[in-house]
């Protein structure tokens, strides 16, 4: 194949051109005019430390891989404190004798339990005294009756004026 003379000679031109580019762009020809300048003696340096070479880290290119779905999110922690069970008590009577204090009947896991601030009737449940192994005695008003659960030292208020 025969290249006409107009692209030799461009061909030409631009080889002699990327020469003279080349020769012009070495790395060993300064690139600014030296300027003299004056300069301290030069310091021993410290002796070098060993330089120890450093792990290369390896990169999995092809990380094991598996059909199997993942696995499920663990379970939310319930963070809640615990709240006490419902109050297994009821009113099942209530009287004042001679204007005294008030004496209430609570009727409630399978008992009766007799409650007064002040009064001698036997197996009374006096405020600061246990109903059973869990509920105390804290209040007793003539409206309000207020047992604490023990086991998470919870208040509940039994309303004695819709009884």
């Amino acid at each position: 194949m025969k290249l006409p003379l107009y692209l030799r000679v461009l061909l030409l031109l631009t080889l002699v051109g990327c020469a003279w580019l080349f020769w012009q762009e070495t790395p060993d020809s300064p690139t600014q005019t030296a300027t003299p300048v004056a300069t301290r003696p030069l310091e021993p340096a410290p002796p070098a430390r060993p330089v120890t070479p450093t792990p290369a880290t390896t990169v999995d290119l092809f990380p094991s891989q598996s059909w199997n779905p993942p696995p499920p999110p663990p379970p939310p922690v319930d963070t809640t404190p615990p709240k006490p069970p419902p109050l297994p008590f009821r009113v099942s009577a209530q009287w004042r004798y001679e204007h005294q204090a008030k004496i209430v009947v609570l009727s409630g896991n399978g008992n009766q339990y007799t409650l007064c601030n002040r009064c001698s009737v036997p197996g009374r449940i006096v405020p600061g005294k246990m109903l059973d192994a869990h509920y105390r005695l804290d209040k007793l008003t003539d409206s309000v009756v207020v047992l604490t659960y023990m086991p998470l030292k919870h208040a509940s208020t039994l309303r004695l004026d819709n009884h």
